[in-house]
């Protein structure tokens, strides 16, 4: 499969047999996040994850496309004008069959920002599997995984920044998941100073860890 990267929390994931699927297409997003996207998966409902309006448009115009979402995040699309049924709240422990794909469902909670703070939307994390490989996505979380088929990610999506995380997390999260390939998301925050930064303590792994560290420009893509 092939991974590509469209800006912050946005990943594009297309499939052996041409399919696309995209992940978390939110505000800082680039334009090119759902072209060609018939399955679009969302972790929660914050801007960042989920810009409604292009969404919507995207699935109005592309009638072969669905999307997955907690049931908050689905609400308010179908409030925005999404077509409903093909709309599909999702749950932790829920298995999905996505053309060649499947995909478990896990997680349910978002890394809390302050105490003080209003209650957080449920956030679930994707694990993607296709033809023996394997793609995490862990939305505003540091939850692991779990059990992999082979017992090794090919790819960790790992978050590096935000107002509800310490870098120390995020290094934390690297060296207990097994993972052949560490892909930084979540970043739309930093600058290149601080992109910089990450890199370097993430990069070589100095602090132990057995990956690469592979970070995209918006548009690039890795092949899996």
């Amino acid at each position: 499969m092939q991974l590509t990267f469209h800006g912050h929390a946005c990943v594009g994931i297309t499939l052996p047999d041409g399919a696309r699927l995209t992940l978390d297409p939110g505000s800082l997003s680039d334009d090119t996040a759902l072209t060609d996207a018939t399955a679009v998966l969302v972790t929660h409902d914050h801007i960042d994850h989920l810009d409604p309006a292009p969404v919507v448009e995207h699935l109005r115009t592309r009638t072969d496309a669905r999307l997955w979402a907690p049931p908050s995040a689905v609400e308010a699309l179908v409030a925005a004008g999404a077509p409903a049924e093909r709309v599909q709240a999702v749950s932790p422990g829920d298995v999905l069959e996505i053309g060649e794909a499947r995909v478990r469902v896990g997680g349910g909670v978002h890394a809390q920002i302050h105490p003080d703070t209003p209650p957080l939307p449920v956030n679930v994390t994707y694990l993607t599997e296709v033809g023996g490989q394997s793609l995490y996505h862990p939305g505003d979380s540091f939850e692991e995984p779990g059990q992999v088929s082979g017992g090794r990610l090919d790819v960790l999506l790992l978050p590096v920044s935000g107002p509800w995380m310490k870098l120390r997390e995020a290094i934390d999260m690297a060296r207990a998941v097994p993972a052949g390939t560490v892909v930084p998301i979540h970043d739309g925050l930093l600058s290149p100073t601080g992109l910089g930064l990450v890199g370097r303590w993430l990069d070589t792994a100095r602090l132990g860890g057995d990956y690469t560290y592979a970070r995209l420009a918006p548009g690039q893509s890795l092949t899996v």
